[in-house]
């Protein structure tokens, strides 16, 4: 078996730790649940997060998407463009009757990825040292294409339509399996054949398991996971370590870490991991693959994990072959700090975050992922992302830490950590229990996003190939703090965007209809205090003379000239639809306004498409394909949302900055 440098080390002694993604909104295995607990923690992936947290889906209209669909209508719609209430919603494939919506983004654009971490990270173990070492690694999969021959690295995003998950398959080749899945209204991230692959390949046997007892030899066994149990279709094995030995369908963005010597190979005193020179994304990791017909020869490449053991085969049909995602090295940098015991903000109040620049449709199509061809003549790949959250502590010696050190009472090999050890502190004691638990000794917790479109940019008028893009869009539920809670509250994300004259702002949110947090709502509280209708998101966006005030600028008077995004006669910023159509600064006003209930004022004024409610119960709970503005003049613009304003420290407002 060959050595992996398994650089994924977790938790601190028997810990609930967690992690959430606040933009894109992360799932924690959600779909589109009324409760606050979500109804199926092994949905999709293992979050090891506790069972409130979330986001619901995006829904296109103002009704929840319709779950009981099944057959041809579950599977990915193939008509680009719709119309109801007389609303261009471009970009968004599919009927819009209870239908969901994914969010859309540019390639190239700038998309700040936000979350909270529990148990702290940050600060670095060689000046600014703690027990704590941990990292943050972000990474991102999209649909592959016909191009990709192997079953197990094939991706095939299913959001899915109830929170059952996702049957195994018999075999690699089984793709009965898949239609039934897809038949049946379930979620898929990894494919069938990547989890039937994952049970019969051999694990590594060099890594740590402490005093842990694995059920098994094959990959899905881990001590983490030492009884093999199934989360979706991932591999456990891949999960908890990474950089994966073996090649794996997702792609690498950012290793945010206590430890910046690990970012090259012998960087540090501490003995470095080398994240970027063993990255799939630019270097070669090889895999014994199958070019048959028959699953028998699928199988036995599976569970083939050197050169050696594969060539010995003697098949023809299978080869020892490398793959690589032809990307740029994922940055590799010290994470920002942040509080332990504290779902919040870091060191300087602000968000947890990074910025990631989405990669380019045709970037993402190397051997082991590619474009989503199934739609708009290859314009656009279908995606998801995914955080992972590494801790462990400096109890014992990580980085020198292997199997060798595995218990073993026949050889006399006592484990560093042991589960519930007694100590003892002398003063007449008996002896005093720990609680350590040594499957969560090193420990990983994760979030996912729901599936999202990266878009070409010659696909939109206004949005030139040099131009900077920065998507502006909404985080958070429908509740106060208590009741969506490990979630947030609303608020514009980034709440503060920088940029020059020129530049380009894609607004974009979406929203559930059913963010009741209703019981079972586990520890916390039932609920969904808010404005509007109960249980629904609505946003909207609307120009503020000055962050302290909570009146929005009136369109009719043409107040604030310098400080109103929609100044008609000022020319402040330029806008566009998603189609690329230019809009007067009027009719853009009233179509954000009105979250594009109203494109146009005459639209509004003629009434056609009936009336808007006051607090947008009316309107559609996602803003398709997004409004795009152009700043024009330097400045500071503020801006708010009339819905979710309660004049308290509940206010969802944001400040665009140029210049």
């Amino acid at each position: 078996m060959m050595k992996s440098t398994a650089a994924l080390l977790a938790t601190v002694v028997g810990v609930n730790a967690d992690v959430y993604m606040h933009n894109p909104s992360g799932s924690n295995n959600r779909l589109n649940e009324q409760n606050a607990n979500r109804n199926n923690g092994n949905r999709l992936f293992d979050s090891q997060n506790n069972n409130r947290g979330g986001y619901n889906v995006g829904d296109k209209t103002d009704n929840a998407f319709n779950g009981n669909t099944n057959g041809a209508a579950a599977t990915e719609p193939q008509t680009p463009t719709n119309t109801q209430n007389n609303q261009k919603i471009s970009w968004v494939p599919g009927s819009l009757d209870k239908d969901q919506y994914a969010m859309q983004y540019l390639e190239g654009s700038k998309l700040q990825v936000q979350w909270t971490n529990q148990h702290g990270c940050g600060g670095n173990e060689k000046d600014n040292s703690n027990k704590l070492n941990c990292n943050m690694v972000l990474q991102f999969a999209c649909n592959t294409d016909a191009t990709q021959l192997q079953p197990a690295l094939k991706v095939m995003l299913k959001d899915g339509r109830n929170t059952n998950a996702p049957d195994t398959s018999d075999s690699v080749l089984d793709a009965a399996q898949i239609t039934t899945n897809d038949n049946n209204g379930r979620g898929r991230h990894e494919s069938e054949a990547w989890y039937y692959e994952c049970t019969e390949r051999e694990r590594d046997l060099n890594l740590f398991t402490a005093d842990q007892n694995l059920k098994g030899e094959e990959s899905i066994y881990t001590r983490q996971n030492p009884n093999g149990g199934r989360r979706g279709l991932e591999c456990p094995e891949e999960r908890d370590y990474y950089p994966y030995w073996a090649p794996t369908p997702f792609m690498d963005i950012a290793y945010l870490t206590s430890n910046p010597e690990d970012c090259t190979a012998g960087a540090g005193e501490f003995g470095s991991f080398n994240i970027q020179g063993e990255s799939m994304n630019n270097n070669p990791v090889y895999r014994c693959s199958a070019s048959g017909t028959t699953d028998a020869d699928y199988t036995a490449a599976a569970k083939q994990n050197t050169k050696d053991d594969c060539e010995g085969l003697n098949n023809p049909n299978v080869a020892w072959e490398a793959y690589t995602h032809g990307l740029d090295a994922p940055v590799c940098r010290q994470g920002d700090w942040s509080r332990v015991n504290h779902l919040g903000n870091g060191v300087d109040a602000q968000t947890l975050s990074y910025n990631w620049t989405l990669p380019t449709v045709s970037k993402t199509n190397g051997k082991g992922v590619g474009k989503y061809a199934a739609i708009y003549n290859d314009e656009t790949a279908k995606c998801i992302l995914r955080i992972r959250y590494n801790i462990s502590t400096d109890d014992y010696d990580i980085r020198n830490t292997d199997a060798k050190s595995n218990e073993n009472n026949n050889m006399g090999v006592i484990s560093p950590v042991t589960n519930n050890p007694t100590v003892d502190v002398k003063a007449a004691l008996q002896g005093l229990r720990l609680a350590i638990n040594t499957n969560q000794f090193g420990r990983t917790f994760q979030d996912r996003s729901h599936s999202f479109y990266i878009k070409k940019r010659s696909t939109v008028a206004g949005v030139g190939s040099g131009d900077t893009v920065q998507n502006l869009n909404v985080r958070g539920k429908r509740g106060n703090i208590v009741q969506t809670f490990p979630s947030t509250e609303y608020d514009f994300t980034p709440n503060r965007v920088h940029l020059d004259v020129n530049d380009v702002v894609h607004v974009q949110w979406k929203g559930s209809n059913t963010h009741d947090n209703g019981n079972p709502a586990g520890d916390g509280q039932a609920g969904d205090a808010g404005e509007g209708t109960g249980g629904t998101d609505r946003h909207n966006l609307v120009s503020l003379k000055d962050k302290d005030q909570n009146y929005p600028l009136a369109l009719d008077k043409d107040v604030a000239k310098s400080t109103n995004i929609f100044s008609p006669s000022e020319a402040n910023f330029e806008c566009f639809a998603s189609d690329g159509s230019a809009k007067t600064m009027i009719d853009c006003a009233v179509a954000f306004a009105s979250s594009n209930f109203y494109e146009t004022q005459s639209e509004a004024q003629a009434g056609a498409v009936g009336d808007l409610s006051q607090t947008l119960d009316n309107a559609y709970a996602s803003l398709h394909g997004g409004l795009f503005l152009k700043p024009k003049k330097s400045g500071e613009y503020n801006y708010m949302c009339t819905r979710n304003n309660n004049f308290t420290n509940r206010s969802q407002k944001g400040v665009m900055i140029v210049g």
